[in-house]
């Protein structure tokens, strides 16, 4: 019995597994290598399924916190509901500190001025889309975050563009703005709340974006004649 032929025999079927195994491992390998880091795709998933619900309900709270001895903490809270895509109620103080309640749907604007009595204010092509954009923009950021870490319920992100983002958000000039970071929250499908912070000077400002009942708030109708009343 040649010995040295059967073993060549009996080679080739470990040989060709061997190389099997090492390209199947090369390719594992190379697909960890291109797709994105887990948590990447839990946040990016969460926020484009928030930003594609039918509308939701969100807590907008706005807080200024002095970080010497001196000044005082400040607080705002709004509270929105929004029917896709381009329907917003709003309710918050006004300048005066007094609650008011502002509906936009589409380009008409309504303000509430009793139990179930609105006004009509001067329309504006597009203003419901814009009012929109306002709370939508940073679902957008998080959908679309290049950078991020954390998981699996609780992310912080670095948004495409981050300067121009916070100091839109926050309203002040990015040169002004330091210490940034942004946070989010993801609850079952959705994206449930996001927090973004920035010290500006001597204060801390940190804007809280608590966004529920995703996919199942009620709609904002157009207020029927009968609750129209003339403006003052």
């Amino acid at each position: 019995m040649d010995r040295s032929r059967g073993l060549g025999v009996r080679a080739a079927p470990f040989l060709t597994v061997g190389v099997l195994g090492l390209l199947a491992l090369g390719g594992l390998l190379l697909s960890l290598a291109e797709a994105p880091p887990v948590a990447v795709t839990e946040l990016h998933t969460a926020a484009a399924a928030t930003l594609a619900a039918s509308g939701f309900d969100l807590t907008d709270t706005n807080t200024a916190t002095p970080l010497g001895p001196s000044g005082t903490a400040g607080s705002v809270t709004i509270r929105v509901r929004y029917e896709a895509p381009d329907a917003v109620e709003e309710t918050g103080p006004d300048a005066a500190g007094h609650q008011v309640t502002v509906r936009v749907v589409g380009s008409r604007r309504f303000g509430l001025v009793g139990p179930s009595r609105w006004t009509e204010l001067p329309p504006a092509a597009g203003l419901g889309a814009k009012a929109a954009e306002t709370f939508l923009s940073p679902l957008r950021a998080a959908a679309s975050a290049p950078v991020v870490t954390g998981g699996p319920t609780t992310f912080r992100l670095v948004p495409a563009h981050e300067a121009a983002f916070v100091a839109r958000l926050l309203g002040r000039p990015s040169a002004q703005l330091t210490k940034v970071a942004l946070s989010a929250r993801v609850q079952g499908e959705f994206l449930t709340d996001e927090r973004i912070t920035a010290v500006l000077g001597t204060a801390r400002l940190q804007v809280d974006l608590a966004f529920t009942t995703v996919g199942r708030a009620g709609s904002i109708p157009v207020p029927p004649p009968s609750e129209l009343v003339a403006s003052p």
